[in-house]
């Protein structure tokens, strides 16, 4: 029976983030959700909930799956804001069919693609986004911890550009909070009581993308609607446009059309519709690099990129993983109602020696792993993942076993030691400093630098 129903998702959708079975009582009998940290699906808690204890924020005439079993027709392709059980606030592109079993609908099943996902509201309604509530919701300058030159510099100037009208484009790899400073800019601006809507535009198809951006007047499409876009939703408000060289170069061009004229249309629609929003635009590559590659037009780059703001990796900023685990400790302790307040040394050193390939968000989900995992108030090596504890065992073992052919016992030393005095050497200020973390002289590091050729 369902399979005529994933048949119709499968048309709609490139992709699908999560997927929802509920009965006619509203139970939930069937939830996953895609997990981009295991690459795969989870089970996300929520069956045998009713959807209105799962999303606090939903009504009988809000529910897309209400609406559909009173109606018995689909909705294809509809933006939705809610708030789940945990007061994560999630942006959904859903698809809701009505499920049938001779003439009777008994439930609903729905598709779903993760436009952006929230973090820091509590509890609230999913208008919270949308300047219903303060500014508070979203994240503040207070929010970016850091004792590293370069980002106390950044934030000072997210200080100076958020009392600006000016746009933003916001680069930096995956993980190191693009959108923490977005939010940052509009919750300092003048614009803060006002919407802050937030998009990844690489989560949304590129057929449904101009859509949802422009809105759409009724019968533009089979099944359109009169409906606003992201565009008048975030009218005297901030549109934070994630991803931006991943979305394609048509809709990159009326997007630049749209800043230029400070209007837009509706898809199917005649009418232009003044707009007054502040853009700030994000990406994870190099935006020259995008731009050399086709994937971003030079001219919108350059009418966004007013103001350039380039985060640091957290490799580039070590010197503040002590004080963001200390940070996360917090946390997690009052979120899990936790009394964890120590963290073994070697955690430390093993935490300052990771190299960090996702960043913030890595370190965040290492110190939330090690929560989990923890049977009392000391955290130690066997409570962080596995893969971070054996980052450099499997770097010797990658060597020991390169090319097919094993390597005698003095060279993989050699190699470890390499690596130990490298990694020591980007983390301190100098071979003194080096030489005493090591626990050798510096005659001795000296000797080694110039063996290995570092």
């Amino acid at each position: 029976m369902l399979i005529k129903y994933l048949d119709a998702i499968s048309k709609i959708f490139d992709h699908v983030d999560a997927l929802i079975i509920i009965n006619k009582q509203g139970i939930v009998e069937y939830s996953i959700i895609y997990n981009p940290e295991i690459h795969s699906f989870v089970n996300d808690g929520f069956v045998g909930k009713h959807v209105f204890e799962v999303y606090p924020s939903l009504t009988e005439e809000t529910s897309n799956h209400f609406r559909v079993m009173k109606s018995g027709q689909p909705i294809i392709n509809e933006t939705e804001t809610i708030t789940d059980m945990n007061g994560k606030q999630i942006t959904f592109v859903n698809s809701t069919f009505p499920i049938e079993y001779n003439s009777e609908i008994i439930g609903t099943i729905e598709a779903s693609v993760i436009a952006s996902m929230g973090e820091k509201i509590p509890h609230q309604s999913a208008q919270a986004i949308r300047g219903d509530k303060p500014s508070h919701s979203l994240y503040t300058l207070d929010d970016i911890i850091t004792i590293n030159p370069g980002l106390l510099e950044i934030k000072e100037k997210i200080r100076r550009v958020a009392h600006t009208e000016s746009s933003v484009v916001i680069s930096g790899d995956t993980g190191t909070g693009k959108e923490l400073v977005a939010q940052a800019i509009h919750s300092h601006s003048q614009r803060r009581s006002e919407p802050f809507i937030s998009l990844n535009c690489s989560a949304i198809p590129v057929t449904i993308l101009e859509s949802i951006l422009f809105g759409t007047v009724k019968g533009s499409f089979t099944g359109a609607e009169n409906k606003k876009g992201l565009f008048e939703l975030a009218n005297k408000g901030t549109l934070f446009l994630d991803e931006l060289n991943s979305m394609d170069m048509a809709i990159q061009s009326k997007l630049l059309k749209a800043i230029e004229e400070k209007k837009i249309r509706r898809v199917g629609g005649e009418e232009e519709i003044d707009i007054n929003i502040r853009f700030i635009g994000a990406m994870n590559v190099n935006p020259f690099k995008a731009i050399e590659s086709g994937l971003l037009r030079k001219d919108l780059f350059y009418r966004l990129s007013v103001i350039q703001i380039n985060m640091p990796s957290l490799v580039e900023r070590r010197e503040d993983i002590n004080i963001l685990v200390d940070f996360f400790m917090k946390k997690y302790n009052l979120a899990m109602k936790k009394n964890i307040n120590q963290i073994s040394d070697i955690v430390k050193e093993t935490f300052n020696n990771y190299a960090w390939p996702g960043n913030v968000r890595e370190l965040r989900n290492a110190v939330e792993y090690a929560f989990n995992m923890a049977s009392n108030n000391f955290i130690t090596l066997k409570e962080i993942p596995e893969h971070i504890v054996y980052h450099n065992y499997n770097k010797i073992k990658d060597y020991h076993v390169g090319a097919g052919q094993e390597k005698p016992l003095k060279e993989m030393v050699e190699f470890y030691e390499k690596e130990l005095i490298t990694n020591t050497l980007s983390i301190t200020k100098n071979i003194t400093q080096a030489a005493k973390k090591l626990k050798i002289t510096r005659q001795a590091l000296q000797y080694k630098i110039e063996k290995y050729g570092l």
